[in-house]
Formats: structure tokens, C-alpha cells, sequence
């Protein structure tokens, strides 16, 4: 959620940002709905000092009518102004962060910026066969199993396949621990606060899964990010506690609620993930920096593992609603012919910790909101590629050095 103040006095920054993102927000109403709080609560206050000041001393049974009928107007304009606030507050929490001032302008993933490109496009002299056929000829993967016992978008994954997942987590989890991120083990079953706080809700809420509505009101995270932000809920920390950085390993789920014939074979998109996410919260100052920060160590892990893959600079027009800026690092999947997503990190300034209420203390001794960024450290994806970038005519996968080193095995034979 972003300032109000920002709202009233930076209202044509706010209109290009929405407009940017394609969010559907009436920006005037919500000025008149914050006008009309504001005027409301002015009155409020003016009945409230006259109640008082008339309220000294024994009233006469004139004065005491005049009281009663003063606290009646109260209660009123009070009834009054919780609507009028609701409403407003409604329509603040459909304002997208504020863009960054180096974020792309743009209407969609088509204008994403490419900043860099890592490593050379390997050559074949077959047709690369898809993930998904190089793990289910022995099979390694499971989806029909899955479908039979889960439904559509689940699966298995057995023998060295599963060994070969572990691995590449474990070696991710190891790069980051040793950057100083603390690991971890968070709840994945978090209440609306903790989604509504780092902006999933309302905007993703289609995407998420909940579990017994009207009882427990509890929702499966698709991210590790709504625990570790959520963990400083309401708190105020030591500026010499900055920055707060950590990391977590846990099942995911989503919805894909928008993604019918997108993807359907393999595991692109499912509804249970594995995902290691990597969390900061930093002072405002250092927030751009920490950014910077958490690109360059997932570049490293991914470069680690000898792929191909390219640094995305997010446009306005793919950005989700919580981040000012975001940078995605996509890898060369070469039965499809095209860069697809792999990991992705976002400054999401002070959108979530206003939510939230986190913040910390100053050197002069206030308190100021901090910020948060996030980054994935690694997804399943991670090692779909890998399948696909160092596969054989026969169908075997050539692991990378660093995975074979930790498996004790040099090839996944199909």
C-alpha cells in the first residue's frame, strides 16, 4: 500500500503508475472518497472538542439536551466516516506500488528489457527432446500417477531424479547460507493477514488455495516470501539489526487458476512446488543495493549449474502489484526454442511493511517504515533445464560437474 500523503500531493505520479500497470483503480474517486474523510473527520474532531468543552461544570437541563444531542451528531458522522474510510481504504489497496524510476515502460512481457545474456546457445545435431520425455521414458517422472492420484497439474518424481532435485536445492541453499541469509523453516499455512500484508490479496486471491473457508481461514503460501516478511509483523526494529536477511525451503502451491491449455505437459506449471526463497528487509537507502544484491547471487547459482539464460528487466505492464521493480533471469529451453522464467526479484520498497507496519528505528531516534526484497533462489525449473540443455542423441543427461561431484553420478540415463 502506498502513502496517502503520496497519493494527495504526487497525484500525477500515482495516475502514470496505474496506468502503467493497467491496474483497474479509479484514482479520482479515491481522491474524493479521501477528501471527503478527511472533511468528515475534521468534523468529528470539531464535535468531539465541543462535547468536551461543554461537558465542564453541571449542565443546566437545556445545556444537558444540547449534549445529548451533540453526542447523537457524533455518533453519526462516526458511523459516517467508518464507511466513507472503509470505501477509501477499499480503493487504496488497489493501488500497485509506485514504479521505479528505472523500471521499463510497458504493456506487456513483449516489452521487457533484456539487460544480459549468459553463456552460448548450445547446438544439436538431433531434435532436443522436452524435459518431461527425457524423465519418462524410465520413468523418473510420474505425471499420469499424479493426475490418478491428485488430479491434474501433479506428479512424482522417483529414483535419481528425485536424488538429482535434492541436490540442486542443496546446493542452492548452501551459495546463499554462505551470503549471510539465515535459514528458515517458516509456516506455510498463514492467515488473510499475512497474504493481504505482502500485497497477494486482493490481487492474486484466485491464485490461492484455502483451507476450510469460514473455519480455520487459513491459505497455503505460493511463496516463502508471505512467512518471512510476516515475521516482523507489527514490530519495530534496531536500525543496527539492518538488514534482516533470510532464507527458506518449502512446498508451494497455486491455483494456475488463469493458465488452462498453457503449458499442460510436464511440469511448467503445477499446483505443489518446491522453492527456496530468499527475503531481505532493508532501510529505504540500502533497499536498491540489496536489490542488486540478490540478482547477482541468483546469477550465481545459476551460472554455477553452466547454463544458458538471459537477465530480464520486468516492464510496468508485467509487474505485480507489490513491486516498484523487478528482475527475472530466464533459462534457454531448447525443445521450445525460447528463454522461460527461472527465478525472479523485486524491491518491493515499502508496499508490504506499510501493510504490515514494520519498521525501524532511526539514528535520530524515529521510526520509519523499512523495506523488503525478495528473490527466488532456485525452482524445480532450475534442474528442468539442465535436463534439457545438456541432453544426448540417446536421451541420457551429461550432469554438470558441480552436480555430479555431489551425486557421485555423471549422467541420468533415460
Amino acid at each position: 500500500m502506498i502513502d496517502s500523503n503520496i497519493l494527495r500531493n504526487q497525484t500525477d505520479r500515482v495516475r502514470e503508475s496505474v496506468v502503467s500497470r493497467k491496474a483497474s483503480v479509479d484514482v479520482d474517486a479515491l481522491l474524493r472518497c479521501d477528501a471527503e474523510v478527511r472533511t468528515l473527520q475534521s468534523h468529528v474532531d470539531e464535535l468531539r472538542h465541543g462535547l468536551k468543552s461543554r461537558s465542564k461544570g453541571k449542565p443546566t437541563d437545556e445545556e444537558r439536551t444540547e449534549l445529548q444531542r451533540l453526542s447523537q451528531e457524533i455518533k453519526t458522522k462516526e458511523t459516517e466516516l467508518a464507511t466513507r474510510e472503509h470505501t477509501r481504504n477499499e480503493l487504496l489497496q488497489m493501488l500497485p506500488n509506485l514504479n521505479d524510476s528505472e523500471t521499463p515502460i510497458g504493456e506487456s512481457e513483449a516489452d521487457n528489457v533484456v539487460v544480459k545474456i549468459v553463456g552460448e546457445q548450445q547446438h544439436y545435431d538431433f531434435q532436443p527432446k522436452p524435459y518431461h520425455e527425457l524423465a519418462s521414458v524410465k520413468p523418473l517422472l510420474k505425471c499420469a500417477e499424479g493426475v490418478r492420484t491428485s488430479g491434474s497439474r501433479f506428479y512424482y518424481l522417483t529414483g535419481k531424479l528425485a536424488q538429482l532435485q535434492r541436490a540442486v536445492f542443496d546446493i542452492a541453499l548452501e551459495f546463499i547460507t554462505r551470503d549471510g541469509f539465515e535459514l528458515i523453516v517458516p509456516p506455510i499455512l498463514v492467515r488473510e493477514r499475512a497474504m493481504f500484508g505482502t500485497g497477494h490479496f486482493p490481487a492474486d486471491r484466485s491464485e490461492i488455495y484455502e483451507v476450510n473457508p469460514g473455519d480455520d481461514n487459513l491459505f497455503l503460501v505460493g511463496t516463502a516470501e508471505v512467512p518471512l516478511v510476516s515475521l516482523h509483523d507489527g514490530e519495530t526494529l534496531s536500525v543496527n539489526e539492518l538488514p534482516k536477511k533470510y532464507v527458506a525451503q518449502t512446498c508451494c502451491f497455486r491455483r494456475e487458476a488463469g493458465s488452462y491449455g498453457k503449458d499442460q505437459a510436464g511440469i511448467l506449471r503445477v499446483h505443489q512446488f518446491q522453492k527456496i526463497e530468499m527475503v531481505a528487509l532493508t532501510t529505504p537507502n540500502e533497499s536498491r543495493a540489496m536489490h542488486e544484491r540478490i540478482r547477482a547471487l541468483e546469477e550465481k547459482i545459476v551460472s554455477a549449474f553452466g547454463l544458458h539464460f538471459r537477465v530480464v528487466d520486468i516492464c510496468t505492464g508485467d509487474l505485480g502489484y507489490p513491486a516498484a521493480r523487478k528482475w527475472d533471469i530466464e533459462a534457454w529451453f531448447p525443445s521450445q526454442q525460447r528463454f522461460r522464467e527461472l527465478t525472479s526479484t523485486s524491491n518491493t520498497t515499502d508496499f508490504q511493511t506499510r501493510r504490515l507496519n514494520i519498521g525501524h528505528t532511526t539514528v535520530e531516534g524515529q521510526r520509519a517504515l523499512v523495506h523488503s526484497v525478495n528473490g527466488t533462489g532456485v525452482t524445480d525449473r532450475l534442474w528442468l533445464a539442465i535436463l534439457e540443455q545438456n541432453q544426448r542423441a540417446d536421451g541420457a543427461v551429461v550432469l554438470p560437474p558441480l552436480l555430479s561431484q555431489v551425486l557421485g553420478w555423471d549422467t541420468l540415463e533415460s
